[in-house]
């Protein structure tokens, strides 16, 4: 993961009255505590203002930090974070809401990326540009986690826009999973597109075994090439319709950077108890707001991150191994979205696909399938002929002698899923 700085810091004027007037509360309070240190503004940022502590001989950083409630109360905020930074130390306090403002994608979109994977995320408390890239080891697969109203959904369309627009379809190529349907319609179109945008648990359920096949398809051949970015929104939503989809998941993140297969989901609660397994090999978290306090070290994998005190609106904490990083991810507008590449027929994987007839009676209610027949893949591929041609419920039933609540979920699902 590599990061540049971008000048100057606090170089905006709006509030710089009271952000010093900010510091100098923060370097009373810390001398009323017996703590020798000057605190100056570092950074006036979108929705936090960054000040740096230099702390007298001696002094130990972790008194800083057990002070952050005294430090909020002294500065009027509703929290206080502290964080270290490269050897800094650094107090983050947030801005009144009437002096918060959106970091506009535009201000990221101009800087070439250092490598085709490599994408600007944003910028951290202290003015530097972070870059997240999805060739490093360290940042292969990414979690995106947060409450309603973190930014999630914004981060995930910043990377995928990023990406989308530094690589053809020829060197990247997408599998686009939405359980919650229409929060990955701007991406509908895409050349990168290798199916259409899945939204039902089956169709994941086939697409995901197709993935699986693809691994052992690029490790046999030793071809790695082009890159398949794999994205899923809301992952416990759809690992709670089936457990069994944690697998594939979970095979993906554990081989899939050296097979050029890429993971990044999206989930309310990142802990592993919501997604088990499926987790246990994504090295890098992009993480929101979150709850409480009690939640925070689930959702972090780690202690002492104070995820509970970010803004949201794109307020983030990029953790990878043994770093810590807060930064704000840029919300993204029409005109970004307009310049997305679009194409009006993308790509199908169905002929490649296992029969969508079948898994639509996999999906099946459990209780009814004591004595239920059992059909073979030839019956399967006559049903779905079948079912093509308009047969309804009854039709199947007299076919192939299974029963009415059977028959029904099975065309039902069918139809769903062929839309």
């Amino acid at each position: 993961m590599a990061e540049y700085y971008t000048g100057a810091p606090a170089t905006r004027n709006d509030g710089q009255g009271e952000a010093h007037f900010t510091a100098a509360l923060l370097q009373a309070t810390l001398t009323a505590r017996k703590v020798t240190a000057m605190v100056s503004l570092a950074w006036d940022g979108p929705q936090v203002w960054a000040f740096s502590v230099s702390l007298g001989l001696g002094e130990d950083p972790e008194k800083v930090e057990r002070l952050s409630g005294a430090l909020a109360i002294a500065a009027g905020a509703e929290s206080c974070r502290v964080a270290r930074d490269r050897g800094r130390l650094l107090i983050e306090i947030p801005k009144p809401p009437e002096q918060r403002r959106p970091l506009r994608a535009g201000r990221l979109d101009v800087l070439d990326p250092p490598a085709p994977m490599a994408v600007a995320l944003g910028i951290a408390t202290g003015g530097r540009v972070v870059w997240l890239d999805l060739a490093d080891e360290r940042t292969c697969h990414v979690i995106i986690g947060g409450t309603t109203g973190s930014g999630k959904t914004m981060a995930l369309h910043w990377l995928l826009y990023r990406l989308l627009r530094q690589n053809s379809a020829r060197d990247l190529r997408l599998l686009a999973l939405d359980p919650k349907r229409g929060e990955l319609d701007m991406f509908a179109h895409v050349p990168h597109l290798l199916h259409r945008v899945v939204t039902h648990p089956v169709e994941a359920a086939r697409v995901l075994a197709w993935l699986t096949t693809e691994l052992d398809r690029r490790a046999e051949s030793g071809r790695h090439t082009p890159r398949l970015m794999v994205v899923i929104e809301e992952v416990a939503d759809l690992l709670a319709v089936n457990r069994d989809l944690a697998a594939p998941i979970a095979r993906v993140a554990q081989i899939g950077r050296g097979l050029g297969v890429h993971l990044v989901v999206t989930t309310q609660q990142p802990g592993a108890k919501s997604l088990g397994d499926a987790v246990a090999n994504f090295p890098a978290r992009l993480l929101g707001r979150v709850a409480s306090a009690t939640l925070t070290y689930g959702a972090a994998g780690r202690a002492k991150t104070m995820a509970d005190q970010l803004l949201g609106r794109g307020d983030f904490l990029l953790l990878t191994a043994g770093t810590v990083t807060r930064l704000q991810v840029p919300l993204m507008s029409g005109r970004e979205y307009g310049r997305l590449p679009r194409v009006e027929q993308v790509a199908t994987l169905e002929d490649e696909l296992p029969n969508l007839v079948a898994w639509a009676d996999r999906w099946r209610d459990p209780r009814g399938g004591r004595g239920a027949r059992v059909l073979g893949d030839e019956d399967y591929e006559r049903m779905e002929r079948e079912l093509r041609e308009g047969a309804g419920v009854e039709d199947l039933r007299a076919e192939f002698g299974i029963g009415y609540n059977r028959a029904r979920r099975i065309r039902s699902v069918w139809r769903e899923v062929q839309g």
